[in-house]
């Protein structure tokens, strides 16, 4: 069947088929008639012109004259591409499969290189000109229209649609809705989104009306309402568009008693919590589909017994085939829940209705040909039930691994609309920050909103799953085509956060906003707001950080946030948030306090920025693993090869090169961020092993030198903790931030894991490295360190505990424990600085030393003698410190140096020969010459510093006279030492 009937046109000749507001909201109107006469207008000059069978471009806003010529268009036997509006100088390089382009006639002094311009053309008093491309273009003449997808199943795609594949939509859905010559069908979706088109052909199918208006009205809910009621019968919008309008609105205009509405259609995004009145004759349809299959797929009449639940429904016509995979893998093997419903991945096929998407490697005329199906994947993550319905429940790349948790944007959202004051609302993830945002709207700016939905939000989801933060914003953005739009989410949270860059803010006033978004209460906030019995939880007196609602997590990044805003140490601040028997304002106080003195703190800083390299420190070489280097390089030897060296990066690249010749050996992509060092086993067949975690909550054991995976083990959660390995059993022992079992102990081997014991140490994740006490592997035990301040002596045999310390204040643990064999003595620090040696056959402190900031770095042992041994320790106080420990005479601790440089220090110190490397957060790499730091005079004790391009947090890694270090600007870098 013809997509436009010329009998309808006859028929229906003098019925109104186009009524249009412009921007002054002048109304005019089109019959049949008119619009058929300048269709083929259209289609005369395309004639002229030898066009046939082509590709033509349109670039035209809602407009009668649009209506027009994508009919001209399709009745030439040509295919229409509705273009976005951008500068025409760049439609032929993007849109280069144009024979030809109708644009809105701006004036006659405009030049386009390589192609003839045509005036002249008037189409429903819209002057057009006609761009015709000089250039040999191939014709397409089975296709109805081009697309071009919004990118929400990955890279946006140029989609050709055969008439085949849009025509079931049309005929399927105007026999559903009951179409008729007395329909008003309000055209809501952009012409580049292919709901527009179903809407259009629908229309013209049956003799009814369609209403456009001027964009500058289409994208004002308030403005659109009254020229849309009465009078639409039939609305097809997605739900963000929807929702827009008050929840009053839609109760007494578009549900009301005196709407003329008879169909509404939401499709392309989630279906919305829709508050229907019982006694509305308004017929609601959840619709359901891809562009690559295009247009609608499944559709489901929503009754009141649905209440919030709606399925995706049914197919819409015979051809419709659906197909769950694995979230994993593609597979056909689907993910079966305990209640028997399965969960994956939902592809949609069909024989007939196949499209044509350019680029794509493995699709010609053959395939498309070919009588048995094509399946396109959606994106989404389906649920089919027992009963046979189908339910969306999330995009695949909208869940994402934080803090070893998977974490559903659209769990998070469907708490938050459950909130009766919410109107509309949207997470988003910045990765770039690894910020999880919640965004919201209501009629009025009451706090008292955001309070309850902040306590909605922690009584329903577990602290791992909550957002960083939670804004009040005026209007949710919106994408062309209507759907949420992310990176103007992007955009309104920078601008957010630029309103608090203001040099006159000050430091309390910015701690105080930076609680607020992220739901701590304070004293300020409950005095401004005039809080009182609003369902809130009066806050207790002195209540501290922890006791509002803030984690660990909340506490580091406030920290980070604080001192990269006002460039200023405050190196107690993670303990004093933290530790729950601290009041916050004490936090409070202590920043006010150190930030009005920071002006000596930032000349110091200057300083140090200005000591020279004089060549000491050369690049040699750099490796770009694409995005963020925060890793430490790990080293090996291979026999036949030499020394290997390998490490991830943020993009879950895996690295390895030889270090003698710096050729890259293999390079693996993980399915997530690797974000610890690699630990390396051989196999009884003296094949070289890599054993490193991932976030997507595996362990992988790999072969360095060809790339290839030999198997990955499960451990429920992201893993940050880099393996160690008993080297004579290959024993593999490592930690993980699962909440059921956070340490784990497999045997590694060159075909699969197998599993010894996993056991749960205190409450939180494991970060550091475990350590092993001793060589006796059998019989004896290893060491773990939690985010809680649980240090825990297991059996290696059985993981049964031995022993185990809680710090004070259950303060975390980040630096991996150091452990000194002839003195059984264990050196462990939490992240406020409380370092102390305990004895490893009890757990019992024998000494104990507080560092003046945080310390996240681990520790670099120097044995000076018998009974001197110093551990070298970068701090968050812009310093790294010597401490001599002194074993046989009253085994006392004592601060030896300090040298302070350019910033934070995260990383590990490391030696190369007499010097110390020592990288600061700001990017740079200082290195000291230890045999002078007893030097009265401190500032030589730095002997030369190189910046580099981005943020320095990978520990560094010596191999002779050169050092290894990744780099937050994606690259690993070997570094010459030339000392």
């Amino acid at each position: 069947m013809e997509l436009i009937d010329k009998g309808i046109f006859k028929t229906f000749s003098k019925q109104i088929a186009i009524r249009y507001y412009n921007s002054s909201l002048t109304i005019s109107e089109i019959n049949y008639e008119q619009l058929w006469s300048d269709m083929k207008k259209v289609a005369r000059v395309l004639k002229e012109q030898n066009i046939a069978g082509k590709i033509v471009g349109v670039q035209l806003h809602h407009c009668p004259a649009l209506i027009a010529v994508i009919g001209g268009i399709i009745i030439s036997g040509n295919c229409f591409y509705c273009i976005d509006s951008q500068a025409v100088d760049r439609i032929l390089p993007e849109y280069g499969l144009c024979a030809a382009f109708f644009l809105e006639n701006l004036g006659p002094n405009r030049m386009y290189d390589g192609l003839q311009m045509l005036l002249g053309l008037r189409i429903l008093t819209l002057p057009l000109m006609l761009l015709l491309d000089l250039s040999r273009v191939e014709s397409y003449p089975d296709f109805a229209f081009c697309v071009t997808t919004s990118g929400s199943t990955g890279r946006p795609k140029t989609v050709l649609v055969p008439k085949a594949c849009i025509m079931p939509n049309v005929l399927s859905l105007s026999d559903r809705f009951e179409l008729c010559e007395r329909d008003v069908i309000f055209v809501c979706s952009p012409p580049t989104f292919d709901p527009f088109v179903v809407d259009i052909l629908m229309g013209l199918h049956a003799g009814a009306t369609l209403l456009l208006v001027d964009n500058s009205i289409r994208l004002s809910a308030t403005r659109l309402l009254s020229l849309l009621f009465p009078g639409v019968t039939v609305m097809q919008m997605t739900p963000s568009i929807f929702t827009r309008w008050k929840a009053d609105e839609m109760e007494h205009i578009i549900f009301g008693s005196q709407t003329t509405l008879r169909i509404l259609v939401l499709g392309g995004e989630q279906f919305p919590m829709l508050k229907k009145p019982a006694e509305c004759l308004v017929t609601v349809y959840n619709i359901y589909g891809i562009t690559e299959v295009s247009c609608w797929s499944m559709i489901q009449k929503v009754s009141p017994e649905n209440g919030a639940l709606v399925a995706l429904g049914e197919p819409l016509d015979r051809s419709i085939m659906l197909q769950l995979r694995s979230l994993e893998d593609e597979s056909l093997k689907a993910e079966t829940n305990m209640n028997g419903s399965t969960i994956g991945h939902l592809y949609i096929g069909s024989c007939s209705r196949k499209c044509f998407i350019l680029g794509k490697n493995n699709e010609n005329d053959d395939t498309l040909g070919d009588e048995r199906p094509i399946y396109r994947p959606t994106g989404d993550v389906v649920e089919l039930t027992k009963e046979g319905n189908y339910y969306y429940r999330d995009r695949c790349k909208r869940t994402i691994k934080r803090f070893g948790c998977r974490v559903s944007l659209s769990e998070l959202e469907a708490v938050v609309h459950r909130h009766s004051a919410v109107q509309q609302c949207a997470a988003c993830f910045i990765s770039e920050h690894h910020r999880l945002l919640l965004f919201y709207t209501t009629d009025n700016d009451d706090r008292s909103i955001q309070d309850t939905i902040w306590n909605e939000l922690r009584a329903k989801l577990r602290p791992e799953k909550l957002p960083d933060e939670l804004h009040r914003i005026e209007q949710i953005p919106l994408s062309s085509h209507g759907k949420v739009c992310a990176k103007g989410l992007e955009r309104i949270y920078e601008n957010l956060k630029l309103t608090l860059a203001d040099d006159r803010t000050s430091a309390v006033d910015y701690f105080r906003a930076e609680l607020s978004s992220m739901g701590i209460a304070h004293e300020h906030a409950c005095e401004r707001h005039n809080v009182k019995d609003n369902g809130i939880k009066k806050l207790k007196p002195n209540s501290s950080f922890i006791d509002r609602g803030g984690t660990s997590f909340a506490a580091l990044r406030l920290h980070n946030t604080l001192e990269e805003k006002f460039k200023v140490q405050l190196p107690q601040l993670i303990t004093l948030l933290i530790d729950p028997s601290i009041p916050l304002e004490m936090a409070l106080k202590y920043v006010e306090s150190k930030v009005s003195g920071a002006n000596t703190d930032l000349m110091g800083a200057h300083e140090k920025s200005n000591i020279p390299n004089d060549h000491k420190l050369t690049i040699v070489k750099q490796y770009n693993l694409e995005k963020c280097v925060d890793s430490r390089p790990s080293i090996t030897f291979c026999p036949n090869v030499g020394y290997i060296l390998t490490i991830g990066s943020h993009s879950g690249m895996l690295l390895t090169i030889n270090t003698d010749t710096d050729a890259v050996l293999s390079c693996i992509v993980l399915p997530d961020r690797v974000e610890c060092g690699v630990s390396f086993f051989t196999t009884e067949e003296n094949v070289v092993y890599g054993t490193v975690g991932c976030y997507d909550g595996f362990l992988y054991c790999f072969n360095p030198l060809d790339g290839s995976i030999a198997w990955k083990y499960d451990a429920g959660a992201m893993i940050k903790c880099t393996p160690l390995v008993l080297p004579r059993t290959n024993l593999i022992i490592f930690g993980s931030y699962s909440n059921n079992y956070n340490l784990h102990c497999i045997v590694g081997g060159q075909s699969s894991p197998i599993l010894r014991w996993k056991v749960q140490v205190g409450n939180k994740p494991i970060f550091s490295q475990p350590l092993s006490l001793g060589d006796n592997v059998d019989a004896g035990l290893i060491l773990a360190a939690t985010l809680d301040g649980t240090m825990a002596a297991l059996s290696v045999a059985t993981g049964h505990l031995a022993w185990k310390q809680i710090s004070p204040g259950n303060i975390p643990i980040f630096s991996t424990p150091a452990f000194l064999p002839a003195y059984k003595r264990i050196a462990c620090c939490t992240v406020d600085g409380s370092f102390g040696i305990y004895d490893a056959i009890e757990g019992i402190q024998i000494a104990k030393h507080k560092f003046p900031g945080n310390i996240f770095s681990s520790f670099e042992i120097l044995q000076q003698s018998h009974d001197h041994i110093h551990f070298i320790v970068g701090c968050y106080d812009r310093k790294v410190h010597c401490i001599e420990y002194v074993p046989l005479n009253g085994e006392t601790l004592l601060p030896k140096w300090n040298i302070e440089i350019q910033s934070q220090i995260y990383a590990t110190p490391c030696l190369v020969g007499q010097y110390l490397v020592v990288c600061s957060t700001s990017g740079w790499i200082n290195l000291i010459d230890l045999n002078e730091v007893c030097d009265a005079n401190l500032e030589r004790n730095i002997t030369a510093a190189m910046k580099m391009k981005g943020e320095l947090f990978s520990t560094p890694l010596s191999c002779g006279t050169v050092v290894f270090v990744g780099c937050r600007d994606n690259f690993l870098y070997k570094i010459c030492v030339n000392v």
